[in-house]
């Protein structure tokens, strides 16, 4: 996947000038400390993470994400046998147009000019600062991508801020893959806003298409996830229309390992399970050759019901997804992508005596389509 994060920083940092600001190491100066932060944003981001690396990532040019979700071909049907000659109405699709407004987040680090003068004999304390910087603005965008702004307090240890989500941040598959039709009829009864939009239970309503799929282990107990479960979750998302897109399993690190036991007892795969091979060379499990992605923060993602006719949310690990991924991004604006800002103290005004700077982005997470993606829930905790 392509990161366009310094683009813009090119000249700067291929330069052979020397500028204002290095460290305190002879002969080497900002732009040598910029390349060596533009390396640790390739080589650290994508290791730090599980699913944001898989999110495509795209442009926009302007505030807010603007798009229209296709709802229905028309009023009466589009194609026909005719005869010679014969002429007729043209019916328009109908759409429901949604909006995601963009939003800014920034990583900031600084090291004091003592602690850089003590320690450049044998550690580079600025690089260091940058690359935990880096890692918390991947690590803390994942979570926004999969919990969104869910501001509930957690005490595992598992995220950085000691929350579930993160405060003010764009919605996440937590909020966004839901459903508005009863558990009786395969849904939460959940009629919340997705990008403007009320979701409704009533198939003919436009807002109807807000809706995710889903598949229970049982109306009124938690179960372990089975392959059934697997294979109904691709059936569904294939009846949709999503068979030939690009798909996958999400779940939590320790849902991953039940998967596995369910599916590679041993060490040995059953029929449907294999591994398949990322880009960069690593290997994952896949059941029926998607791919089976473990990231830490579903274990926060918890859809259940004990009485078959209502559900609860809650911070635990009660569900798996399977996600269509050609209709989930990651829009930034104008470029704005873990775009770092160098601050070097070569303002005049500038009195402390810091060296740091900031990785800044401005984007939104975006689901653009919800009745490809299936909710697996009603899970027993691994």
């Amino acid at each position: 996947m392509v990161m366009d994060a310094f683009l813009q920083l090119r000249t700067a940092l291929d330069s052979t000038t020397e500028v204002t600001g290095g460290d305190s190491r002879i002969g080497v100066g900002a732009v040598f400390i910029q390349k060596e932060i533009d390396r640790m944003v390739r080589e650290t981001i994508n290791v730090a993470t599980d699913f944001r690396q898989l999110v495509p990532r795209k442009t926009m040019r302007q505030l807010a994400y603007i798009w229209n979700l296709k709802t229905s071909k028309g009023s009466t049907i589009k194609t026909k046998f005719y005869g010679d000659g014969g002429t007729g109405t043209p019916y328009p699709s109908e759409f429901l147009q949604l909006f995601a407004p963009a939003k800014s987040m920034r990583s900031d680090y600084e090291v004091t000019g003592i602690t850089i003068a003590a320690s450049s004999s044998y550690f580079n304390a600025l690089a260091s600062e940058a690359k935990d910087a880096i890692e918390s603005h991947g690590v803390t965008e994942e979570q926004a991508m999969i919990l969104g702004d869910d501001t509930g307090s957690e005490s595992t240890g598992i995220t950085l801020n000691g929350q579930v989500g993160v405060t003010d941040s764009w919605k996440g598959l937590k909020q966004l893959l839901s459903s508005a039709a009863t558990i009786a009829n395969g849904g939460f009864a959940d009629v919340s806003a997705a990008y403007g939009s009320t979701r409704s239970a009533t198939v003919g309503d436009r807002e109807y298409k807000l809706n995710v799929q889903t598949v229970k282990t049982a109306n009124n107990a938690t179960n372990p996830i089975s392959v059934d479960n697997m294979n109904e979750a691709i059936t569904k998302s294939n009846i949709q229309g999503g068979k030939h897109a690009n798909r996958m399993f999400l779940c939590s690190e320790r849902r991953l390992d039940q998967i596995s036991d369910l599916i590679a007892p041993q060490g040995r795969y059953v029929v449907g399970a294999s591994a398949v091979e990322l880009d960069g060379g690593m290997s994952v499990l896949a059941w029926k050759k998607y791919k089976i992605i473990g990231s830490r923060f579903m274990a926060f993602n918890g859809v259940t019901s004990v009485n078959g006719t209502s559900v609860v949310f809650q911070d635990a690990d009660n569900s798996t997804l399977f996600l269509d991924m050609n209709h989930i991004s990651f829009y930034n604006v104008a470029g704005v992508d873990v775009r770092h800002v160098p601050i070097v103290g070569a303002d005049a005004s500038q009195r402390s005596d810091v060296e740091g700077g900031y990785f800044k982005t401005y984007g939104i997470f975006v689901v653009d389509k919800f009745n490809t993606h299936v909710v697996i829930w009603n899970l027993s905790a691994p």
